[in-house]
């Protein structure tokens, strides 16, 4: 089928796929477009076509190295390591002190990658309703009309939770035919967010996102993990209990036992998943791929063996502040520091050598597929890996800070991370206990270290020493979209 997309005055390039039907959503043929009127919404047995459309628009648009080098390098952990390469990214974070030039080609990236996932999965639940108008309300296809809609919302809410972490005030592009591209304030994008994962999970199937008969498709506790982060976003501690309680207490959701190989091969689709961007070689070293372009590649360091023979690598961006890994050293992290970070010079556990020093080479391990892990003869980095985009030891941490909010006691949550990591439990925990939890446990991951110091309103104090300030909080609208679409200059609503 060929999804609908009508064009806007955003000026996004929209690729038109057709896609597959299958069990399993990540076989997905990119080939053979075939004309939109060509498409019987009678055969109802194809209904899951649309949503094969909006998981493939996420890991083809949404996955985007360059996004991720803004995401991650906000904060004072990380940074993208090159000034050589990307220069000007450097200026997005601690070494650049918070410029944020709008003209970057990066942040118009961000900007169009996401709003090409909005439109496509507005196009696609338009064609669902068209298959919906041939079932029968309340019957077993109706049913699953409604959850296919679920999965579709969640995908775009994500967008949305990207746009609005990365430009504050954004547009709310509610069909393919709006006309009006006023941004809409921070706070209603947060609202508009939770009301859509509210009705998106009371559609969902209560599952594991493994246990679903389409492997790996979001659940009702996808949507309620994404509608918690944007309620801790929010302040709205209540929400996010009431909703992280839910998934802890019926998700049927386990940390996975080996931290080092969760991010790695044997941890794709564990039962700690909530959402998470599936990838594959079929097995094979060559051919057919459904990948993540540079995803894992841009961060990837220089291995050899022990004998100096050349293995692999990367574009050896994104690096680790030397003072986290301190920091990390300090709070007597073994586990976690093993996993998180890769320091030039040491050796990992399956013997591939990390190249350079310990000073300016400290790369990001979450990437780091090791060699014996990569298919037959193909060294790509991270090639046949997934791409973990919320898990349940965030959901754990997010329920244990919003109970301590809420006058109550967080400990047990947040021992359950503590545990897996090899760090003595805390009695009586705070709110600053669950912080530096989560700045160690969710370490280059989307971001989430900037978030936390922005909403805390820690960011002065900790990023001001490099020259954030308030008005640096979000990335200023990429000029190039300002100028094509004078509306968004306005004031938003």
């Amino acid at each position: 089928m060929k999804l609908i997309m009508k064009s806007s005055i955003f000026l996004l390039s929209v690729v038109l796929v057709s896609l597959t039907a299958c069990s399993d959503y990540i076989d997905i043929d990119t080939e053979n477009s075939l004309d939109i009127n060509a498409v019987d919404y009678s055969k109802t047995s194809e209904m899951y076509q649309p949503v094969v459309g909006a998981y493939f628009t996420q890991l083809n648009q949404g996955i985007h190295w360059a996004n991720c080098m803004l995401w991650l390098g906000r904060d004072d952990d990380m940074s993208s390591g090159r000034a050589d390469d990307q220069g000007d990214a450097l200026k997005f974070g601690y070494p650049g002190g918070y410029v944020n030039p709008n003209s970057f080609w990066a942040v118009g990236n961000i900007w169009s990658t996401m709003y090409n996932i909005i439109i496509n999965c507005n196009s696609n639940l338009e064609a669902l309703d068209n298959y919906a108008s041939y079932l029968s309300e309340g019957s077993a296809d109706y049913k699953k009309y409604q959850s296919y809609c679920g999965e579709i919302q969640t995908i775009r809410a994500w967008a949305y939770y990207q746009l609005v972490t990365t430009f504050g005030p954004c547009v709310i592009y509610r069909d393919n035919n709006q006309s009006s591209f006023r941004r809409s304030t921070v706070e209603k994008v947060y609202d508009y967010i939770i009301e859509e994962m509210d009705d998106a999970a009371s559609k969902m199937e209560a599952k594991r996102p493994n246990q679903m008969e389409h492997a790996g498709a979001y659940t009702k506790y996808t949507a309620e993990a994404l509608g918690a982060r944007v309620a801790l976003l929010k302040g709205d501690f209540a929400k996010v209990e009431s909703l992280t309680d839910d998934i802890v207490n019926n998700g049927g959701f386990e940390l996975y036992p080996d931290y080092y190989q969760l991010f790695k091969l044997p941890g794709k689709l564990c039962n700690e998943s909530l959402m998470e961007v599936q990838v594959t070689d079929f097995g094979n070293e060559s051919g057919d791929y459904i990948g993540v372009d540079q995803w894992f590649n841009f961060r990837g360091a220089g291995l050899t063996d022990a004998d100096g023979n050349w293995l692999t690598g990367g574009w050896t961006f994104m690096r680790f502040n030397p003072e986290f890994v301190k920091w990390a050293d300090a709070r007597g992290e073994t586990v976690r520091r093993e996993t998180s970070v890769l320091v030039g010079g040491e050796t990992t556990r399956e013997g591939d050598v990390v190249v350079g020093n310990a000073t300016d080479n400290i790369y990001d391990g979450k990437a780091y597929l090791p060699v014996n892990q990569m298919t037959g003869g193909n060294r790509e980095w991270g090639r046949n890996n997934n791409v973990r985009v919320i898990r349940f030891a965030e959901v754990l941490l997010m329920n244990a800070e919003a109970k301590i909010r809420n006058g109550k006691n967080g400990d047990t949550p947040l021992n359950r991370v503590r545990q897996r990591a090899a760090m003595p439990a805390i009695s009586g925990a705070s709110v600053d206990n669950v912080l530096d939890e989560r700045r160690m446990e969710l370490c280059a991951e989307w971001g989430l270290r900037y978030t936390d110091l922005c909403r805390t309103g820690k960011a002065a104090s900790v990023l001001g020493k490099y020259g954030w300030t308030e008005n640096a909080r979000f990335i200023p609208l990429p000029s190039s979209q300002v100028i094509l679409t004078p509306e968004l200059g306005e004031d938003p609503e």
